[in-house]
């Protein structure tokens, strides 16, 4: 499931595309940050048939092996064991998972090729060796392990992966760690036995948290603009990196529209934000104009928090 520093990189990239395309329809932006989150799921979907096609190829495998004219038993015995392991049985079979593939059109088609030549390479380094009969992999827990680990070495970094998610949406190269990390629950929910399927919300305030943050900073835009340009001594407004500008926006909103999240959790979220997405001199940019903002918002007696007990990120 999504975290909330996910929620809100989706939202800034939301905000930031509204206001630099001069939209005044907020439903039709609103549409386009669940369209854009909902595509982080689509791309989870794409990680798991991975494992889909990549039980096909062992079972290909297993079938070469039995038609060969003197068979490796050992070998045949093996790979038929690989591929009754509850994972990859549990995420082939599973109602759910085949029913979200199915609702959200996840095929590899023709581009299943780029995953042959990942198994290939995995087999080679592998398959070959009859590192099955190894009695470290004889339990669940331990083959589960080892599928995480071709998980982690032969996909997760894998740039013509990479490359073909790019081909399928702009943003995907943005939404990969999250969607893998939904991947890796997946793996973790099937070695406790529990329903492998990830859900892409947490709960029902994760699912509202990017809606209202994104709907509460358009509302107090010319605000916070007026309060930013006020602020900003040594920067003129217009001059400011529009990324920049969008991460103090929505962090202000954040703190305004969202008692239960400390303040320090929403600047500290906008700093790290900032790192990654803003100019070379954002976060200090950042921490320092939310800093000066955030004590005159208090001063008003605008920030109104629930004392203890406050959520984190």
């Amino acid at each position: 499931m999504l975290t909330r520093r996910h929620l809100r990189i989706k939202t800034m990239q939301a905000l930031y595309a509204y206001t630099q395309s001069d939209l005044s329809d907020a439903q039709l932006g609103l549409r386009r940050l669940e369209d854009s989150i909902n595509g982080i799921y689509e791309l989870y979907l794409f990680e798991l048939r991975i494992f889909w096609h990549f039980k096909h190829f062992m079972e290909e495998r297993l079938e070469i092996e039995r038609a060969k004219q003197f068979p490796n038993r050992l070998r045949e015995a093996q790979l038929d064991h690989f591929l009754n392991m509850p994972f990859l049985a549990q995420l082939t079979a599973d109602d759910e998972v085949t029913k979200a593939w199915e609702q959200h059109r996840t095929h590899w088609g023709e581009s299943a090729d780029v995953l042959r030549t990942v198994f290939f390479a995995y087999w080679a380094e592998w398959g070959e060796t009859l590192f099955w009969n190894s009695p470290e992999l004889q339990t669940p827990e331990a083959q589960i392990a080892h599928i995480r680990q071709f998980y982690r070495d032969y996909l997760a970094n894998n740039e013509e992966l990479h490359q073909h998610y790019e081909s399928l949406s702009m943003h995907w190269s943005d939404d990969l760690d999250a969607a893998q990390m939904m991947a890796v629950q997946t793996l973790q929910n099937a070695r406790k036995n529990r329903p492998v399927l990830v859900s892409l919300y947490r709960d029902a305030d994760d699912a509202q948290f990017a809606k209202e943050l994104f709907l509460h900073t358009l509302r107090h835009l010319a605000e916070w603009q007026d309060r930013m340009a006020g602020k900003a001594k040594q920067w003129d407004f217009d001059r400011m990196a529009p990324v920049d500008r969008t991460m103090v926006q929505m962090a202000l909103s954040e703190i305004l529209a969202f008692p239960e999240i400390p303040v320090k959790v929403s600047i500290d979220e906008a700093i790290e934000i900032s790192k990654q997405y803003g100019s070379p001199k954002a976060a200090s940019f950042v921490n320092g104009l939310l800093d000066a903002l955030v004590t005159d918002l208090k001063a008003d007696g605008r920030i109104q928090k629930l004392g203890r007990g406050l959520i984190g990120a």
